[in-house]
């Protein structure tokens, strides 16, 4: 469980660093399944959106009860997982990724996600870790992104590096197992990875089930906007409590969990 003095430094710093870490065997057991999922595809060794898609074991590393007591400290007692992804730095390969904001195109309404961003490999600065522009959630606003004028990165939009306050970032330095939780408006980024060590990472997206996730307009942003993902049928996982806005489905997309191919 986060102390109090850590729930606090979450509400202020829109990011927390837990005193749990998962075991180092899960920590391996993880590896041998992300190992096994990118080697169908080695396009999928930089960026994996939606894990559960491609082996429904995934799942499990989220009901963890360890990360939920976490979870219900910061989102409350009723909440759901909607996606689980793999962000990874090859060696001597992995992208700079600009400042930026997740969740302009995520069909919760109203917005909000707590995100568990867990280390597989040793995080550094020369490894390209995550960056954390500190108290940046307060506006709990998505801010204005724009055209990246360096298309060799892995996200081609951003935050105007002029904006960023370089007194408030801070980096996301752990060991294998470590994990930052961190609030949907959190500005954040990376550096590319220079090294001969990989950098990966498994990120967790958990919602209050006071939101609800809109399929109606997930179809509707998918059909007339721009982007390349779809939550149209984006399946939603009860983790703890109930459904307090009484809208959500946890029905719909269960039917394709672990059947997509790479």
């Amino acid at each position: 469980m986060l102390t109090d003095a850590q729930v606090t430094r979450y509400r202020e710093d829109g990011f927390v660093v837990p005193d749990y870490r998962l075991p180092m065997e899960t920590v391996e057991a993880l590896r041998r399944d992300v190992a096994r999922l990118v080697g169908r595809d080695p396009e999928m060794h930089q960026f994996v959106p939606t894990m559960f898609d491609y082996d429904r074991k995934f799942v499990d590393y989220a009901r963890d009860p360890n990360l939920l007591d976490m979870i219900g400290q910061l989102a409350g007692p009723d909440f759901a997982l909607w996606n689980m992804s793999l962000f990874g730095k090859p060696a001597r390969d992995g992208k700079k990724v600009p400042w930026h904001q997740d969740g302009e195109y995520w069909p919760i309404r109203p917005m909000a996600t707590t995100r568990i961003w867990i280390a597989l490999d040793e995080t550094s600065r020369e490894n390209g870790c995550l960056r954390y522009l500190r108290s940046s959630h307060k506006r709990q606003e998505i801010r204005q992104h724009h055209e990246a004028e360096n298309r060799d990165m892995l996200l081609h939009y951003g935050i105007d590096p002029g904006e960023i306050d370089q007194a408030d970032v801070f980096d996301l330095v752990l060991e294998p197992g470590q994990m930052a939780i961190h609030d949907i408006y959190m500005v954040h980024g990376s550096e590319a990875n220079e090294t001969d060590r990989p950098r990966r990472a498994i990120v967790l997206n958990y919602m209050p089930l006071t939101s609800h996730f809109d399929h109606a307009l997930a179809a509707k942003q998918y059909a007339e906007m721009d982007i390349n993902f779809d939550h149209t049928e984006r399946p939603l996982f009860l983790m703890r409590g109930e459904d307090r806005c009484g809208l959500n489905d946890f029905e719909i997309g269960h039917d394709r969990v672990g059947k997509r191919a790479a």
